[in-house]
């Protein structure tokens, strides 16, 4: 029995050496273009996409576990209108970035490296709204910070020992805002991200 428990051991150790003997990036900094399709959760406006872009930093600590920071921006410069009977009864536009941190799970070998991650951190949007409903009109306009967290998958392709080409990473992206722009309105955004783009690496052997 003991003579089994070693080998066990043995060879549960020589698959962690192994894992830990594998080349792989200690930076990576991504950035690319990126949309989110937005759900206000107002009455009457149905969901409209914004356009941007950014970047991040990871470090990996092991070849399979990192931490990220991400950092994108979005506008969405002409705004979305409700109109009802001919009449309009709502408009929205603005600007929203985010700023998250959190863990990353990649694999770092083979022809597709696919990766997970799971971000935490903040959003600060500038806003005009103005929303119509039968018991009256309400309006704001001005700057919000709020929580965001966002949880995803994608996949890089290698081109070069330090350059890989991301085709495509999807996010469910949660905003929390107060209710200081649009008295009554929600708060709260169940988003759809989609980003596409560059990974740089750094280190590595």
């Amino acid at each position: 029995m003991k003579k089994k428990l070693i080998v066990v051991l043995g060879f549960v150790l020589l698959l962690t050496m192994t894992a830990f003997a594998q080349d792989y990036p200690k930076f990576e900094v991504p950035v690319g273009f990126s949309f989110v399709n937005v759900h206000p959760n107002i009455q009457n406006f149905t969901s409209f996409n914004v356009f941007g872009g950014g970047g991040g930093f990871v470090y990996n600590f092991s070849p399979l576990f990192g931490v990220k920071a991400d950092f994108m921006g979005y506008t969405q410069g002409s705004g979305q209108k409700v109109f009802q009977d001919g009449n309009l009864i709502g408009n929205v536009s603005g600007n929203l970035f985010t700023y998250m941190f959190g863990p990353q799970i990649k694999k770092h070998s083979g022809k597709f490296q696919p990766f997970g991650e799971a971000l935490f951190g903040a959003a600060h949007t500038n806003l005009d709204a103005n929303v119509c409903k039968l018991e009256g009109c309400g309006s704001g306009s001005g700057s919000n910070n709020g929580f965001a967290m966002e949880y995803g998958l994608g996949v890089d392709i290698p081109i070069t020992h330090s350059i890989q080409l991301r085709p495509v990473e999807v996010d469910y992206l949660y905003t929390h805002f107060g209710s200081n722009h649009i008295a009554g309105a929600s708060t709260s955004q169940n988003n759809f991200k989609y980003v596409a783009g560059v990974n740089f690496t750094f280190g590595g052997k």
